[in-house]
This record gives structure tokens, sequence and C-alpha cells, in this order.
């Protein structure tokens, strides 16, 4: 057996979860803060159960590639011969800062997304239509959310490379 690669895995399970079940835990406060609240919506209504259902699982989705770039960095960190700092620090700093980066892109991309199908559709208020329970509605809207977040997942993991320290490339142009 590969004890290094058993405790690595164990390491990213562990990642998996915390990370998973905070991020989680905290977007469905917001959404209910946000959204249920603000339209005092019941809490017995289906169509807002998928819509929040959808936010959750674009989050979770987006969010699940997130433990490469910070595995990533501290491997490059601790393979460095020049290295000297504390790798325990140094990962909760890149951690913090991927999660940072990371929240603030998944909010902006479910933000401008639902807000500018609901522009786009100008003649159906969807969140009316949501409170009154249109399951019809809330389906569409949960496909739009999950949808654009299919699409611009590899683009978010791209912009979290940018921030893994690679080493330099020489250029040859």
């Amino acid at each position: 057996m590969n004890t290094e690669l058993f405790y690595y895995a164990l390491v990213e399970i562990g990642i998996s979860i915390i990370i998973g079940v905070f991020l989680l835990y905290w977007t469905y406060r917001i959404i209910d803060r946000l959204v249920k609240k603000k339209f005092q919506i019941s809490l017995d209504n289906i169509s807002f159960s998928i819509f929040s259902s959808s936010i959750l699982f674009s989050v979770a989705y987006l969010i699940s590639g997130i433990k490469s770039p910070i595995l990533n960095s501290l491997k490059l960190l601790s393979n460095n011969p020049e290295y000297s700092g504390s790798l325990v620090l140094d990962g909760f700093k890149y951690t913090g800062l991927f999660l940072i980066i990371f929240i603030i892109s998944i909010a902006l991309v479910i933000i401008i997304s639902i807000k500018l199908f609901t522009y786009m559709t100008k003649r159906i208020d969807e969140f009316q239509e949501i409170k009154k329970n249109n399951i019809a509605i809330a389906i569409i809207t949960a496909t739009i959310i999950i949808s654009i977040s299919i699409m611009v997942k590899e683009s978010l993991y791209l912009l979290i490379e940018t921030f893994v320290p690679y080493p330099e490339i020489p250029k040859f142009f």
C-alpha cells in the first residue's frame, strides 16, 4: 500500500467535507435571507426548494475543483528546495485566497445569470411565480443556473490556476 497516497487521499477527503459543508451551509443561509425572506416565501414551497437546490448544486459543482489548485500549491511549495516557510500557514493562506476568489466568482456568476435571465424575460416575474409555487418556472430558472455553472466551470478553474505559484518557464520567443 502506498501510505503517502493514502494520507494524501484522506487530506483531500477532509478538505472536501469541511469546505463543502461550510460553503453549502452559508450558501443556503444567504439564499434563505436574500430570497425567501424578501419575497416572503413559505417553508413548504416546492418551487423555492427547486430554485434553492439548483443554486446549492451549482455551488457544489463549481467548488468541486478547488482542491486541486490548493494541493498543487502545497506540493509545489514543499518540493521547492528554497522554500523555508511554514507549509501549514501557507496552506491556510492559499486555501483562504482560493476560497475568497472562488466564492466571489461563484456568487457573481449566479447573480449575473439570474439577473440576465430575469431581465430577458420581462413578461414573467420569476420570483413572484416561485412565490406562487409555479414549479415550471422554478425548473426553468434552476436549469438556467445549472447550465451557466456548467459553462463557466473551466474558466473559473483557469482563474484560480493563475494564483498557483508555478515555477517560471523560460520564454523562447
